[in-house]
């Protein structure tokens, strides 16, 4: 009984790795029959005789002007307009206030801070909020009231944090 799986193990392995040996191994050069190309008709030139060009002029010709390119006018391009919200007067004017007091306690909150005393992470983080400070009051003096508050709102999160530690 225990012959018998082992007989068609052995049959199955003989044929199946000749099988699949055929499938993985490339095909031989002998094997692979090239078709003949089709005859190409061969065309035969005339004589050079016939083809004799005629002479040339001999009036001298001028070699062609260069004109030079049009000097082009560099004009600066004028800035994107300032994409945000329209405000009322009213609101405007909280707007800045709230802007304005934002920058004032971030300010605050830096001077509380020893630069010394910070890890390098906390360093950059600190030099993160200077950034964020100095680009939300360059906003405000632009007239961008939302990005400055947005910019001085991210400055005041990142000095808070930085005090705690």
């Amino acid at each position: 009984m225990r012959l018998l799986p082992l007989l068609l193990a052995a049959c199955l392995w003989l044929t199946g790795c000749a099988t699949i040996e055929g499938w993985f191994s490339p095909s031989s050069p002998e094997a692979v029959k090239a078709t003949p190309a089709a005859p190409v008709p061969v065309v035969e030139a005339p004589p050079a005789e016939e083809f004799a060009l005629p002479a040339p002029a001999t009036e001298p010709v001028a070699p062609p002007r260069a004109v030079p390119p049009a000097p082009q006018r560099v004009t600066p391009e004028p800035a994107p307009p300032v994409l945000s919200p329209v405000l009322s007067a009213v609101d405007e004017q909280k707007l800045r206030a709230d802007t304005q007091q934002r920058i004032d306690r971030t300010a605050q909150r830096l001077r509380q801070i020893d630069p010394t005393k910070l890890a390098s992470a906390d360093q950059d983080s600190l030099q993160t909020v200077q950034s964020f400070l100095e680009k939300a009051r360059e906003a405000l003096q632009a007239q961008d009231i939302q990005r400055a508050f947005t910019l001085a709102d991210k400055a005041y999160l990142l000095a808070d944090e930085l005090t705690k530690r």
